[in-house]
């Protein structure tokens, strides 16, 4: 009787000891089938975070686009170019593209891997059909990102076909805008710019700068303008720089004979029209206005 009961305490003690085997076991297997389980849900969080981020950094290249600037905080340095931006986003593009491809990889082998750890037991099977039913999920959940991502390539694409084209319009642009600013200032040059002329009567006649008109005998003979003036004979000033004008000989008089205001000078000249000096200019649109073009002839 005795020897039964220690036989049977025995085989208690064996089956305790295979009871806690098996716990242990099983609980290395949860244990291992949850690492598997958080891993790949790790992979999905991390890969959807990126996801978001390249959704508005893509954000940030349409604003490029259309001229407006970024400052929130993430955003690309705001000393990167916008080809800079667009190459490291193009890199991000295919940075997560291969996680994705890798993520698919790994649910796979981690499926195999929980296969190997579950066995054939009812109850571990069920633990494989549970974890399967997670791998289907994440399997779901890659297939979308990896649609979000072509459709984000796309748009990448979108965006920096549509920059490429704007910077060719801004290179057009700035092209016709130099090409009006040099028109436009060759105009107000144009505009600006005076001629004028001192010398003796004799070698102004010479020139075909003035003419004599009227008069008798040589009496009451008046010194005009030729009518056909040539600008290259005389001195090219811009009005509004050439506020005075020295007159060749110290002491020598000279007479305006063109239709400038002479009451736009700052010394009129004397009772008999004649200037000495240095001539002098207060008013250079008023003095102008009349002609272009300045003849003083020396008395």
């Amino acid at each position: 009787m005795r020897r039964l009961m220690l036989v049977a305490a025995s085989l208690a003690i064996v089956a305790c000891g295979r009871s806690r085997t098996d716990t242990m076991r099983t609980l290395a297997e949860e244990h291992a089938v949850s690492a598997q389980k958080d891993s790949l849900l790790q992979d999905v969080a991390q890969t959807s975070s990126f996801i978001a981020d390249l959704t508005r950094q893509i954000g940030t290249v349409r604003d490029l686009k259309a001229g407006r600037e970024v400052r929130s905080a993430g955003d690309l340095e705001e000393s990167s170019t916008p080809q800079e931006r667009r190459m490291r986003i193009l890199a991000q593009v295919k940075e997560i593209t291969t996680r994705l491809n890798e993520s698919e990889s790994r649910l796979e082998t981690t499926r195999r891997r929980v296969a190997e750890l579950t066995g054939n037991d009812a109850s571990k099977s069920r633990r494989l059909a549970a974890f399967d039913s997670v791998i289907t999920s994440f399997r779901s959940i890659i297939e979308t990102q990896k649609a979000q991502m072509a459709d984000l390539s796309s748009q990448l694409d979108a965006a920096t076909a549509e920059n490429t084209s704007l910077r060719g319009e801004n290179t057009r642009l700035v092209s016709t805008t130099a090409q009006v600013t040099s028109e436009r200032d060759s105009v107000i040059a144009q505009e600006n710019t005076v001629y004028y002329i001192v010398g003796t009567s004799a070698d102004l006649r010479k020139q075909h700068i003035i003419e004599r008109t009227g008069g008798f005998l040589g009496i009451g003979v008046t010194q005009v303008p030729a009518r056909m003036l040539d600008a290259t004979q005389f001195t090219p000033v811009d009005l509004r720089q050439a506020t005075s004008i020295e007159l060749p000989k110290a002491g020598a008089a000279y007479r305006v004979i063109t239709r400038q205001d002479l009451a736009a000078l700052e010394s009129p000249p004397d009772d008999r029209g004649r200037l000495t000096g240095t001539l002098r200019i207060k008013d250079p649109q008023r003095f102008w206005a009349g002609s272009k073009f300045l003849i003083l002839v020396q008395q």
